[in-house]
This record gives C-alpha cells, structure tokens and sequence, in this order.
C-alpha cells in the first residue's frame, strides 16, 4: 500500500538512531573526561576516539537492522515497549562484545574501558527514550489523523475485519480505513463479472463524492481481468488500488512482491533471512572460524601422531558430504575409526539404533580407543573450522548428511538443508544422544531455520559449551 512511505519513514528513524548513538559516544567522552577530578585517569584526546566513533556508529547500525529495532509499534502497548528495551539491551551487550574483541587482542590499552561501559548505559538510555519518544509521536497523530491517507476498503467480510484488526494494531501504517456496507460481501461470496461491474460503478460514485486516497480489494478469490475496468478507471482518477491476494492455504510463513520488467513476482519462501542478518552471520562464522582454526593448528600437532600411532591410517578423515540445498563438499574430521570402516558399516545397519535416516551405533567396535575420546569431547570437529572458512558450513546450523544418507530422505527431510549445515546445532543442545527419531532431528532443524536469529545462534553457542564440560 504504502510501502515508500514505511521505508521513508523507517530511513528517518535509522538517520535520527545514527544522531542518537553519535552524541551519546560525544556525550560519554565529556562525562568521562569530568570524572578526572574524582580520580579517574585523562583519557586521551578526542582525534584519537574518532575512528572509534565511527566503528560504534556502523556496529549499532548494522545490530539496529538485524535485531529488527524499527518495528517498535508493532502490537501497541506496554509488551512491545519492553520488546523494544529487551532488544535495545541485546544491541548494546552484543555491540560492546564485538567491539571488546579486537581491543583484546591488539592490546589497546588506551580505550578506558569505564568509557565503554558508560556509553553503553549512556547510549541504551538515550535509544530506549528516544523509541519511546516514537512510539508517542506514532500513537499521537494516529488520533489526529494528519498524516494519514484516507483508505476505502471493499471485499469479503472476514478479511476486512482481519486487515480493519492488523492495520489497528500498527499505527505506523498512517492509514484512515474507510468502510461502506455496500462494498463488503459474504466470507464465501465469489463475485461474478456483473457483480464487478456493480461493484465498479459503486465505488467510483463513492470515490467521486468522498475523500478517498485509495481503495484496498481484499477478496479470497479475486479476479484481476474482471477487476481491470475498476483499476483502469482508478487510474484515471488518480487513485491509487491495492489488491490483496489470499494465502491463507499455502503455507509457506514468507511471502515478498517483486517486478522484473513486465512481470510482478510473488515469492513464496520457507524463511527470510536479509542481507544485513546474512552478512552478520558469515562475520560470526569467520570469526569463530579463524579462531577454531587456531586451535584446530595446536591440537593438530599433537594429535595427528597420536592417531597415526593407535591405528593405521591418515589422522584426518575426509568424506563428502550434502551442503545447502544438495550441494557437495568435502567435510573434514580427525579420524576416530579405522580404516576399514566405511566397508565395515554394512555388517552394522541392523543394529542402528536411530529411527530413520541417521545411523547411530553405541560401542560401535569400528572405534578407535582414542576415537572415543575424541568423539566424547567433540575434539573430532575441530578441523570441520576449515569448513566453516571456506564457507561450506556455519557455525551454527544443521547437521551435513552422508551422499548416502541424502539420497534416502523424503521430500520433508530434505527441507533441513536449505540453509547452510552447521558445526553445532538446535538438535545437538537438545539432547542429540537422547534422540532417537529421526523426525524429531527434522523437526528441532525445521523449528531452528524457522525461529532463527542472531541471538539464537548465540544461545546454542553457548549451550554447546555447557553440553561438552557435561559430556553429552
């Protein structure tokens, strides 16, 4: 309907959020540089916190857009104003963290690190209020009125009471619902082709006679060539038009318009993840991807002998595995079995002890004794970092099929692949070694790329160190 206008609005606030972070960073500097007098050391001249205040400023914005900040109105009322604090909390604990990292590890002493705190306390005050402030402005010329454009809305009744519901519980919308009894029909009622031409005549005498600034035809099954005469004759009037197409029976939980050329293109995705949160994403699996890969290097050295040593063999154990959407790549692990496992799996396949698509063996004699270990300690991953860099896997994710394993799933199964395999997962802090059904693997999958977020992703990180000091 207004889709430029969100997004004009939503720019404004990203621009006055820029303002907001800028003179909390300035305002914290003053703040510190006063507390000398209380015995706090001098903190060095501004020109030297200035590139730090431009790395605040990118950081918080990009955290801003991830974390979805700008739908603070959204739902109205006392619930989604401490949303809005909860999630301004996470941007500045997360914001603090990543820009603590690299401060450690190049031993910058020079940024007192009382100024990072206080321009976190500082700078959550100030976005919080200013949110709030927003969200005031939003609630006050919802009641006047001002600035928004008069809506005539026609169609089925359930769906113009549902939109009437949606559209009152999101005053950003800016929009005044007008509806005339005449234009609303029954939930089941498909209109003909004379009850369009009716339906036309009456609303361009109500258009012509009315303040109106653009129709909205929400119809369970509506019928553009039938509709065209209206929509041409709107055109006419200068009044915009907004069909809404029913997909209350398609189940896919995103749906985005897009015009390429001629052509308008409704997309239907399993998920929506958008560039800003993919692009966080891939910073986090780098990062904990040269990280690992660190340690991977120190355990190398000294595990590759000691493998090499127990049993025949290379001390890495590579196979192919199924990435994003069927694609194959060569997964790398410390080899935990013997050599000959792989040909000795198909005298085990009858003692499987997973329902499904996984095989799971316990005392699986194809072991090594130092396999165990290593599998018990999850150590066995670690070169799977290398994965992580080259961009086959993600630190968090599921887990990559066998070729063997992929070919066997069902068209369900194969749904848990549409985003990158990862190290760790959903499935593997929810008890992997209680788990036994396949399904329930697909379903934690499943619930994980549908619930996915950058703050879940750190949950399950964190969970997966409190599962490997238990020996899950």
């Amino acid at each position: 309907m207004n889709r430029r206008r969100r997004v004009f609005v939503t720019n404004i606030l990203i621009a006055m959020d820029a303002l907001v972070v800028l003179g909390s960073f300035l305002f914290t500097y003053f703040f510190r540089e006063q507390l000398h007098r209380l015995g706090m050391g001098n903190l060095p001249e501004f020109s030297y916190y200035f590139p730090y205040m431009l790395w605040v400023l990118v950081i918080w914005l990009i955290l801003l857009k991830v974390l979805n900040c700008y739908s603070l109105t959204e739902g109205g009322g006392f619930l989604s104003q401490r949303m809005v604090f909860l999630k301004l909390l996470l941007v500045e604990i997360l914001g603090l963290a990543i820009l603590s990292i690299p401060l450690y590890f190049f031993r910058e002493r020079d940024i007192s690190r009382s100024f990072l705190v206080f321009f976190g306390l500082i700078n959550l005050f100030a976005l919080t209020s200013f949110k709030l402030l927003t969200f005031l402005f939003f609630t006050s010329i919802g009641i006047n009125k001002k600035y928004h454009r008069k809506v005539l809305i026609a169609g089925n009744k359930d769906m113009v009471s549902q939109f009437l519901a949606t559209s009152a519980s999101m005053p950003e919308l800016l929009i005044d619902p007008d509806v005339n009894p005449d234009f609303v029909f029954g939930p089941q009622l498909i209109l003909s082709g004379k009850d369009w031409r009716n339906l036309s005549e009456g609303i361009i005498g109500y258009i012509v006679n009315h303040v109106i600034d653009e129709i909205l035809l929400v119809f369970h099954s509506p019928n553009l060539t039938l509709a065209a005469p209206l929509i041409n004759e709107c055109r006419r009037l200068g009044i915009m038009v907004n069909f809404t197409l029913d997909t209350s029976e398609i189940s896919y939980p995103k749906t985005e318009m897009d015009k390429i050329g001629p052509f308008n293109i409704l997309s239907f995705q399993s998920y929506d993840y958008s560039p800003a949160q993919r692009f966080l994403k891939r910073v986090m699996d780098m990062t904990g991807g040269l990280v690992g890969c660190v340690i991977f290097a120190a355990a190398y050295i000294f595990l590759a002998p000691l493998i090499k040593l127990t049993s025949p063999g290379p001390a890495l154990f590579i196979q192919t595995r199924k990435g994003k959407n069927g694609r194959e790549f060569k997964l790398y692990k410390f080899r935990t079995m013997y050599a000959d496992a792989e040909e000795r799996k198909k005298e085990f396949l009858a003692r499987n002890e997973m329902k499904g698509h996984l095989f799971k063996l316990k005392d699986d004699p194809r072991i090594t004794p130092l396999g165990k270990f290593l599998r018990r300690t999850s150590v066995d991953e670690l070169p799977q970092f290398i994965n992580i860099l080259k961009g086959h896997m993600s630190l968090v994710g599921t887990r990559p099929p066998t070729v063997e394993e992929f070919d066997a799933y069902e068209n369900q199964h194969r749904r848990r692949l549409s985003i990158k395999p990862g190290l760790t997962g959903l499935w593997q802090v929810s008890g992997r070694n209680e788990i036994f059904d396949f399904e329930e693997v697909v379903r934690l999958d499943s619930e994980y790329i549908d619930k996915w977020s950058i703050w879940l992703d750190i949950k399950i990180i964190l969970k997966t160190f409190t599962v490997l000091f238990k020996g899950r």
